[in-house]
């Protein structure tokens, strides 16, 4: 009778083949992520504090920062609309808060679809997002001679959405 023994090396090559291949990983790495992103830069430093975490955990995490971001911002957005005399300034103002609210809305639907793990739909969520941001951006040439006070907040939501977008793609699979 012949003996089918497995030697201990190879049990544990066995194992550790199994362990490293076989079982799906729960984090994704970052640099994967963010070599697809607008700003590697800021997708590090965004992602960076969070290295184990799954593209569910990164997506929350991306959709938290932005809506505080919105928040934010949209609170700066009142406070310039509450202090301006200049009209076209008013109007700028209105428009950019609506893009901002707007931009809530669909981050906090963002957020009930992860949660409900209907993924498909975050990425338009996402470009949505980016193109208020822009929208915001550009409405500002009414009043061309004026330094924009929210650039750098439209900016960074920009870059925000495109993390957000990217986190996205992988999470629904079709990258």
């Amino acid at each position: 009778m012949a003996s089918s023994s497995i030697s201990p090396p190879s049990f544990i090559l066995l194992l550790l083949y199994t362990l490293l291949f076989a079982l799906p990983s729960t984090s994704y790495p970052l640099q994967n992520i963010c070599r697809q992103a607008k700003n590697r830069i800021f997708c590090f430093k965004l992602l960076g504090p969070h290295p184990n975490a799954s593209l569910q955990e990164l997506n929350q995490i991306v959709i938290d920062t932005t809506i505080s971001s919105v928040t934010k911002t949209a609170s700066k957005i009142q406070s310039l609309l509450s202090k301006t005399e200049d009209p076209n300034l008013k109007i700028v103002y209105m428009l950019c808060s609506n893009y901002y609210s707007a931009a809530l809305s669909v981050l906090n639907a963002g957020k009930d679809k992860l949660k409900s793990g209907e993924y498909g739909d975050l990425n338009g969520a996402a470009s949505t997002v980016s193109r208020d941001a822009s929208s915001c951006q550009q409405i500002f040439t009414i009043v061309p001679s004026r330094p924009i006070p929210i650039a750098s907040d439209n900016n960074d939501l920009d870059l925000l959405s495109n993390v957000f977008a990217v986190v996205s793609r992988l999470l629904s699979g079709s990258v």
